[in-house]
């Protein structure tokens, strides 16, 4: 019997980088909890025989012996989740009886808000009916959480069809519900039931300065007293969300106007919403380093649902990753699904605890001719356990490429010194390290130098290197094209990237929906 398990919060803390957190599904969550609730809900003939765990070996939020693979950090959001705490324990117990040690960081849904998938009556926003909605997201991030995000209301939701609906039209309005929801949150919540990350966003470097200034009176003690309330009731870390999280230069100068402005001290969190590259795990880690001179015990950390999504919305599977000076991707690929191969006793490919754990047999289970529970017959060969298998799979392969890239990062810190104004020279694009992509190298040295200088120096440097900047930002826009980039998907299937949604095509009957 197998017996591997990896234990990726012990290389965590060894390596010191900025904490990946997995987005986890309210499908993954809700699938284990009936399953523990039910042991017929998942019949025992179709746990993979190697699950020496059943199938709650899953839930990787536990200690390293009672999981395949154990990672104690996640996110999961209010905006796909049971709120009402008389129901969440025992439908979600990966996220509300997870072990003492973990560390859970709560989304507050705000994103979810603003495009209609949690209803909200915008005409009653900042009315008292308003505040039965901001009621219900607070007291189950107090009751979930460690650390939780404020209830920002992004921009966009001022912004074409999503104006038309909400009625905002203005950014502005959109800074004045969320500090409506500031004020709430600070007069209401319970005082260490959980930590608060002030959110910043904005939708341009111009309103992410003016989103900055609004919002950090509630995460200064003196201010907080001023307005009438005790200190306790101040926000205990930072969010950075919207351009905040996808533009280095305008992440940079916030991090400057942090720092100057004396909003390090006692932050001991910075969460960064949505991020999967690679790349930009590396660039983080870079961060979080210069900012532990400020601040010994701060943690920055950054979430992406892609594990989830790709095996609950494209059916893809993590194949392997590719490390190399011009492309850092997680490569994926159509799952193994062929109805020809129900039974079959052959070894899963890939590499991990999960799929050297499983038969190709363990995955493919719908033969010819089975029908689902309508009563047809689908196209596909996997049925809802296989897609929570995947989905582990997933993380594992998430996981294991984040750490890889700050091992391999790492190693060329300490044997290379590449000074960061080589960025600029016409040798620039010309591979420095056989495996990790030049700009890492460079952002590494540049923070080193952004964080010597004073506020003036450290804009000016940032203005100076704004190109390099540009060239290592997020598209302005991400689409679904942004998620085919983060991927090889052609060179793992064979097909264009805009090919990726027929491929995975299934009946909608079969089809997992999950909320990310």
């Amino acid at each position: 019997m197998t017996t591997n398990k990896v234990n990726f919060t012990e290389r965590h803390i060894a390596g010191g980088w900025a904490k990946y957190l997995p987005a986890i599904s309210g499908f993954y969550t809700t699938h284990l909890g009936k399953a523990l609730a039910d042991e017929a809900f998942v019949p025992k003939e179709r746990i993979p025989e190697k699950f020496e765990l059943g199938l709650q070996g899953l839930d990787f939020l536990k200690g390293p012996e009672d999981a395949y693979f154990s990672y104690k950090y996640g996110l999961y959001s209010a905006g796909h989740a049971e709120r009402k705490l008389d129901k969440c324990d025992d439908r979600e117990p990966m996220i509300h009886k997870r072990d003492k040690d973990t560390i859970l960081v709560g989304d507050s849904g705000g994103f979810q808000i603003a495009t209609g998938v949690i209803k909200m009556d915008w005409t009653k926003v900042m009315t008292p009916d308003g505040d039965k909605l901001r009621e219900e997201i607070l007291r189950y991030l107090e009751h979930t959480s460690d650390w939780s995000m404020t209830l920002d209301v992004p921009p966009f939701a001022a912004v074409g069809e999503l104006g038309e609906r909400t009625g905002l039209k203005r950014f502005e309005d959109t800074l004045d519900v969320t500090e409506h929801n500031l004020k709430y949150f600070m007069k209401h919540r319970i005082p260490g039931a959980t930590k608060f990350l002030n959110v910043l966003s904005g939708s341009s470097p111009e309103t992410s300065k003016t989103w900055y200034e609004r919002v950090i009176p509630y995460s200064v003690p003196l201010t907080v007293e001023a307005m009438g309330y005790t200190p306790d009731r101040t926000f205990e870390g930072w969010a950075f969300a919207g351009v905040n999280m996808r533009d280095m230069k305008t992440v940079l100068e916030r991090l400057i106007d942090l720092r100057e402005d004396g909003l390090l001290e006692g932050k001991d969190w910075i969460h960064f919403l949505g991020i999967g590259r690679l790349d930009w795990a590396c660039y983080l880690t870079s961060i979080e380093r210069q900012l532990k001179k400020y601040n010994p015990d701060i943690s920055i950390s950054f979430d992406a649902a892609s594990p989830f999504v790709a095996a609950g919305g494209y059916a893809l599977s993590y194949n392997y990753n590719k490390f190399n000076p011009d492309q850092l991707t997680y490569a994926m690929g159509r799952g193994l699904d062929d109805k020809s191969l129900k039974g079959s006793k052959l070894g899963m490919p890939f590499q991990g605890p999960i799929m050297e754990r499983c038969t190709v047999g363990d995955l493919c289970v719908m033969g010819p001719g089975d029908l689902n529970k309508h009563g047809k017959e689908g196209k596909t060969s996997w049925d809802t356990t296989t897609y929570a298998i995947v989905m582990a799979h997933n993380v594992f392969n998430h996981i294991q490429a984040i750490q890889e890239i700050n091992r391999l990062a790492d190693i060329e810190y300490k044997i290379r010194n590449v000074p960061y104004d080589g960025c600029t020279t016409k040798k620039s694009k010309t591979p420095i390290s056989d495996f990790v992509p030049n700009s890492i190298l460079y952002f590494n040295d540049f923070v080193r130098e952004l964080f010597s200088r004073d506020r003036d120096g450290a804009y000016q440097l940032v203005d100076d290197y704004k190109q390099f900047l540009l060239d290592i930002s997020f598209k302005e826009n991400k689409t679904s094209d942004e998620f085919n980039n983060l991927f090889d998907i052609k060179s793992s299937v064979g097909a264009k990237k805009h090919d990726v949604q027929e491929m995975a095509s299934i009946d909608n009957e079969d089809k997992i929906q999950i909320d990310e």
